[in-house]
């Protein structure tokens, strides 16, 4: 079984991933951000090599599509009026 390779990954930094499960890809800067963030590409089970930066206290690598399908999961839950919700008697 192959495995589709990343064009944005060098095939050191492909072994890198596959024996750590992350591999630093540089810092990066975001609209609205102080100073750059060191970034990680790793391997989402669901969505493949993803790149990202760690979150949180705990360092997390978070996939950012993953991330969003919560999100979205998330918002039409709350948005479900068939959904009761539990009220304190």
């Amino acid at each position: 079984m192959s495995e589709k390779k990343d064009p944005r990954i060098k095939l050191l930094e492909r072994l890198k991933l596959q024996l750590n499960g992350y591999v630093y890809v540089g810092d990066r800067l975001k609209e609205g951000w102080k100073e750059p963030l060191p970034h990680y590409a790793f391997k989402c089970p669901i969505h493949g090599i993803m790149i990202d930066y760690a979150h949180g206290y705990g360092q997390r690598l978070e996939c950012p599509k993953c991330r969003e399908e919560q999100k979205i999961a998330a918002e039409e839950k709350a948005n479900n009026p068939t959904i009761k919700k539990k009220t304190a008697n």
